[in-house]
């Protein structure tokens, strides 16, 4: 139609500094500002040149003044077109079908790891989520609503705008859903609010370590801290865990997990889920000398910036501290981490220092991620946020 600007099209270029192309030769999809000559052209494509000129590819300029300027999205050679994106879809698509993956829920397209940073898809059953990290992909919602509503067969597909604003979900096919929908994972049915919920709905990156967790709860008494909708426990539960206590500060997402516990027909006691901070929850009940055979420690993102490593890293000691005193000898602990500027080493010091203050001996089981449908790349590891520390605990 005339007068209307292809997406695709590069609005413009930009150069590199001299030196500061290496990283994108290596396919490394982040182009940080200090690295450009001269401002990005904004909004829409930009052709990516080094200093010499030479054509790197194709990059998305992201909004706002931070530290990313750009995210590439082609690379030399390619062109940057619908047929490309609609590729890096079906790409994408079929790596989930070959993972056969025991579950009707899944990450479908996973950014920088599936080649289009900045873009997430979460599928729910016939539902597709779109989560936008940067304006720049709204200009893309015709190619993928056609991708999701044609090849995808998905009959709802719903648009979020970036983490962290709950509820600023749309239909942009189908009806936005008005209540909690229900997923399959392994023998679980587990309830997902798509609209209210965190992340999409369901921590989708965890659904192994669930499993894990479920295989080693058999007749177990186990504590989910930070639970939101207890799917730890459900999965604790299914293996034959004696009980399971649940305690988030969120008491809507503790409705949610008793909805879980009576879909899969595990009873429902007022005890089992305690709304409050697990910070002064766990001080509370170790005074009361409660223990349990298995404690889980999954907390929202202490760190997102460089400024709050220091504060997160002390926070994420707190809080194993309080649960290793709650963990019975040889009980196991498992203990999350989900911000990428936690490193393992940092983690790894942080564990040892809660062990040595609440004196007990840790031997590291096993050092678990996110489910293969959350794939990095070795050129762009940064996005490796989730760590699973599973430990035993003398």
């Amino acid at each position: 139609m005339s007068g209307v600007r292809d997406p695709f099209a590069p609005v413009g270029s930009v150069r590199l500094r001299p030196g500061r192309e290496f990283s994108i030769r290596r396919r490394h999809p982040w182009v940080y500002r200090g690295a450009l000559a001269h401002p990005a052209p904004a909004p829409g494509p930009v052709a990516v040149l080094a200093a010499d000129g030479t054509a790197l590819g194709i990059a998305l300029a992201a909004a706002g003044t931070g530290s990313l300027a750009l995210r590439m999205v082609a690379w030399a050679g390619e062109t940057w077109s619908a047929a490309l994106l609609r590729q890096r879809l079906g790409d994408a698509a079929a790596l989930r079908a070959r993972l056969a993956i025991d579950s009707d829920a899944w990450r479908l397209l996973h950014a920088e790891g599936d080649g289009l940073p900045g873009l997430v898809i979460d599928r729910y059953r016939d539902v597709a989520v779109i989560e936008v990290f940067d304006p720049a992909w709204l200009a893309y919602l015709e190619v993928l609503l056609a991708y999701l509503t044609g090849e995808a067969e998905c009959a709802t597909v719903l648009l979020r705008r970036g983490e962290g604003r709950r509820g600023a979900v749309e239909a942009l096919h189908g009806t936005v859903p008005s209540a909690p929908i229900e997923i399959r994972e392994g023998r679980l049915v587990i309830p997902v609010d798509l609209i209210g919920g965190h992340k999409t709905g369901l921590y989708l990156d965890q659904r192994d370590n669930r499993r894990r967790i479920g295989e080693l709860s058999d007749g177990a008494e186990v504590l989910n801290l930070f639970a939101y909708s207890a799917g730890f426990s459900l999965a604790a539960l299914a293996g034959g865990a004696r009980r399971a206590v649940n305690v988030d500060a969120s008491a809507a997402a503790l409705t949610l997990a008793r909805e879980g516990y009576a879909r899969n027909g595990f009873a429902v006691a007022a005890e089992d889920f305690i709304v409050g901070d697990a910070f002064v929850v766990t001080r509370t009940m170790a005074s009361s000398a409660a223990r349990f055979d298995v404690v889980i420690v999954d907390p929202p993102s202490f760190v997102h910036r460089k400024s709050e490593l220091a504060g997160g890293l002390r926070g994420l000691k707190d809080i194993n501290l309080q649960a290793l005193k709650l963990v019975r000898p040889a009980g196991l602990l498992l203990s999350c981490s989900c911000s990428a500027l936690v490193d393992h080493e940092a983690f790894a010091g942080t564990l040892a220092a809660a062990a040595t203050d609440a004196g007990r001996a840790v031997r590291v089981l096993e050092v678990r991620g996110a489910a293969a449908d959350h794939p990095f790349t070795l050129a762009c590891r940064e996005p490796r946020h989730l760590q699973a520390w599973l430990c035993h605990v003398a």
